[in-house]
């Protein structure tokens, strides 16, 4: 199981630059393969049968020596001499005669051509490992035994590998070219998203159109795009202002000319509609006011939580925190310390006793809420995110709020690249989990 997915990851990889490597690395190799196997095979053995034929072509004059030479009392110094000037080491014992067993079939390419030319010779052979890596070959003449030692270097040449080396050397470095060149094109396309991530988490930083025309196409579009963004933002920001003013002018001269009022139930029932609408409005225009109004910054995670867990507990709260290391984080700090509250504010209405624990792992950063409330039914989690949705049974009207608490929050933490789900809790109520 793990093998295929490995598999899978290996021909099939996500990231760009592995497929940019693929691309250029198995045409590369397939082609490698062809020239071992239709041009270095061939090649090595056309070597291998040459160097088998100079051997025996030796061998052959040698023999022809001592058939001519018969008694002749010179014979020794003769062989001696062709010993050393044909690089092979010759021994000759005159009216010895041996009994020949089975030699050991050669496993490798040139010890098969070295035995094919021997036996064209036509004399009896056995034909064995020498020292060093050499081979002993005896053949049995009409007039004795013919003991005949061939250096490695006789028989195997060293061209044919220097060959190999420079193929696999050049190959390396074309594909080390090929992949600077590819490194650079991607690097393109890593700015654009590391521009378009920091963007979507409020964070503007310079970026400039670069790589290859398709890149710049989508670096220009993202930069329009960025600014047309901007304008929304900013003409929004002015409208909310200007419907603040006008929604919040009405609302006051409503309370005033009730207060002045006779007091009775009717105006009463008045006043808290007003403070309803007026609850309602605030909370409208704080969630449509969004985020981007605060400069991100560097702070300690772990401080900030302890003092959302701190001003929980002021307002009589159960809540315990556990963090155990340093955790830096980069991002707006009042934003998050709002949504962190949002969750231990609704714990506070819902549920007796919080848990809460801050933890820093290779997988990035994990803050998990826990309380023993009702809880979430599992169908209406995700409905909870949305804008002035409430649940009517175990988390109602009636316990105050505006529907807007996790929608804040899902957006604040959505800005600063994170994630957050809810689930069951260990404690029995609901599980909040935000990962960063």
């Amino acid at each position: 199981m793990k093998l295929g997915r490995y598999l899978r990851l290996f021909f099939f990889p996500k990231s760009l630059m592995h497929r940019f490597i693929l691309i250029i690395l198995i045409p590369l190799l397939a082609l490698q393969v062809v020239m071992v196997i239709f041009f270095y095979e061939r090649h090595w053995d056309i070597v291998s049968r040459r160097l088998a034929l100079d051997i025996t072509g030796d061998i052959k004059i040698v023999t022809a020596v001592i058939d001519e030479a018969g008694a002749d009392t010179k014979l020794p110094q003769w062989l001696d001499l062709m010993s050393r000037h044909l690089s092979l080491g010759i021994l000759y014992y005159p009216g010895q005669f041996l009994e020949f067993g089975f030699s050991k079939p050669p496993s490798t390419t040139h010890l098969r051509h070295l035995q094919g030319a021997i036996e064209d010779l036509g004399y009896p052979y056995v034909m064995r490992t020498g020292r060093q890596g050499g081979q002993d070959i005896i053949l049995q003449l009409k007039t004795g035994a013919l003991h005949v030692y061939i250096p490695r270097r006789r028989f195997f040449t060293s061209t044919v590998h220097v060959f190999l080396l420079w193929m696999i050397g050049s190959s390396v470095l074309l594909f080390w070219i090929a992949f600077l060149f590819m490194k650079n094109q991607v690097r393109s396309i890593q700015k654009l998203s590391v521009a378009a991530e920091k963007f979507g988490r409020g964070i503007v930083v310079p970026f400039r159109p670069s790589g290859a025309a398709e890149v710049k196409q989508a670096g220009r579009s993202f930069i329009l795009m960025k600014g047309r963004l901007g304008r929304y933002v900013s003409e929004r920001t002015a409208l909310l202002a200007s419907v603040s003013h006008d929604l919040k002018t009405p609302l006051t001269r409503m309370k005033l000319q009730l207060s002045l009022m006779p007091q009775n139930q009717d105006t009463q029932d008045l006043k808290e509609d007003v403070n309803e609408m007026e609850k309602m409005v605030l909370g409208y225009l704080d969630f449509a006011r969004g985020q981007g109004q605060e400069e991100p910054q560097e702070f300690a995670l772990e401080t900030l939580i302890k003092t959302c867990v701190n001003k929980a507990r002021r307002l009589k709260q159960d809540v315990h925190f556990t963090c155990r290391q340093q955790v830096p984080f980069y991002g707006r700090k009042t934003e998050l310390e709002r949504a962190v509250m949002n969750i231990l504010t609704n714990a506070g209405r819902y549920a007796h006793r919080a848990e809460v624990s801050l933890i820093k792992g290779p997988g990035g950063i994990v803050l998990t809420i826990d309380d023993d409330g009702p809880g979430i039914p599992a169908g209406q989690r995700e409905d909870v995110f949305k804008a002035f949705h409430r649940l009517e049974d175990s988390r109602n009207t009636a316990t105050g709020g505006m529907g807007l608490g996790l929608t804040i929050t899902r957006d604040v933490v959505l800005s600063h690249g994170g994630q957050i789900e809810l689930s069951d809790s260990p404690l029995g109520g609901l599980r909040v989990r935000m990962t960063f």
